[in-house]
Order: C-alpha cells, then structure tokens, then sequence
C-alpha cells in the first residue's frame, strides 16, 4: 500500500517510471556513474555477483569509450579522473542491481525529455547483514529531474516536497554527503517522533563525469 501510494505521488507530481532488470552489468551499476572500480562498495563482500552468465553482452557506443575516458581523465569533461586504467572487460561483469540510480543512468542514456522527471521503485540487493536496518534486498526509491535551468535550491526545494508528501514529515533538514557521482551532495533527514532525525535519502547534482 505504501509503495502504491509513493507511486501515485511521484506521478502526480508530474514524475514518469523508469523500469529495469534486477541483473545489471557494473557499466551501468557504478562504471556510468562514475565510481571507480578500486571502490571498496564494489567487492564481493558488498555486492552480489552472477554466478551463470559472468558477463553481459555488448555495451553500446559511444557510451563505453566516453565513460572509460572520463575514468581515466582523458575526457571533454576536463576532469582529472580517477587515474587509472579503465577495465574494459570487467564493466561486462554482471551483479544484482545493487542501487536504483543504475536506472537513473541507462535513462540518460536514452535521449530523455529535457526538461523531464523520472523516478523508480527500484528492488536492490546489498549483501548485508540482517539487522533492524538492513536486508539483502529493499526497495530504493530513486528519481531524476533534468533541466538546463536546475540548480541546488530547485534540489533543495524537491527534496522538501519528497520528505513531507511522501514521509509525511512535519521537521526536514537537508545535511551535506558525498557521493561519488554527485555535486554538491546532500542527505535529507526528518525528525521522527520517537526515533529522532533519520534519513530518508542521498542526493545531488550529477557531475559533468556522469552527464
């Protein structure tokens, strides 16, 4: 029921659904999104790996070469990149989509509207230990808005629009983050009534390394 209604929501707000596979290759998973593939979040002891096929078929053109040279700082970007060699192979290797804004890059990826807004209800699976805050697989909401007009107070402001339409929430502060495909980046918390401020989510500006 919740996820019915968050889906109503985001729809009513003018957002368009994004859909995709569970398996992903880790071009799309973390190499598009800029998230070098020495990231600890990239091993076996945090992502799962298909066991049959190993590797996913052909990735198009240009997209493999624009990303590779992003990574190796060779691109129109002007970015210093990671400094090191782009595993062509590797980006092959297929996962489980470890988190929804795998979606959010193939949809870059697809000519999409600008100015438009998407969003997914994305399942992801992380390999975790079951505890009262995580499990193997969750639902991660995930959304993008494009625009050459955007900047960080329409973030901000979107952000806001998410915490109390969709969480509810009555006390919403946005804290800065880091993340490896966004900035500035930014955490939107909520007071809870009895558990305190907690997080709903990581955000951000993609970087021009992403775009």
């Amino acid at each position: 029921r919740f996820l019915d209604k968050t889906k109503q929501t985001l729809l009513a707000l003018g957002f368009e659904e994004m859909r995709g596979s569970l398996l992903e290759n880790e071009f799309w998973n973390m190499d598009a999104l800029f998230m070098p593939q020495f990231h600890p979040a990239r091993e076996i002891h945090d992502v799962y790996f298909i066991e049959t096929p190993t590797h996913s078929k052909e990735i198009p053109e240009p997209y493999l070469s624009n990303v590779a040279a992003e990574h190796e700082g060779r691109a129109e970007s002007g970015s210093r990149g990671w400094g090191y060699l782009f595993d062509k192979q590797r980006t092959h290797r297929l996962v489980l989509r470890s988190q929804g804004t795998a979606l959010s890059a193939r949809q870059l990826g697809l000519q999409p509207k600008i100015p438009g807004k998407y969003f997914s209800m994305a399942r992801c699976f992380r390999y975790d230990t079951v505890d009262a805050t995580h499990a193997p697989d969750f639902i991660q909401i995930e959304g993008i808005v494009l625009s050459q007009a955007m900047t960080l107070p329409h973030l901000l402001g979107m952000l806001m629009i998410f915490a109390r339409e969709v969480a509810q929430a009555t006390e919403v502060r946005a804290v800065p983050a880091y993340f490896p495909f966004t900035e500035p980046s930014v955490e939107v918390h909520m007071r809870h009534p009895t558990l305190g401020w907690i997080e709903l989510g990581g955000s951000g500006i993609f970087r021009p390394e992403v775009t």
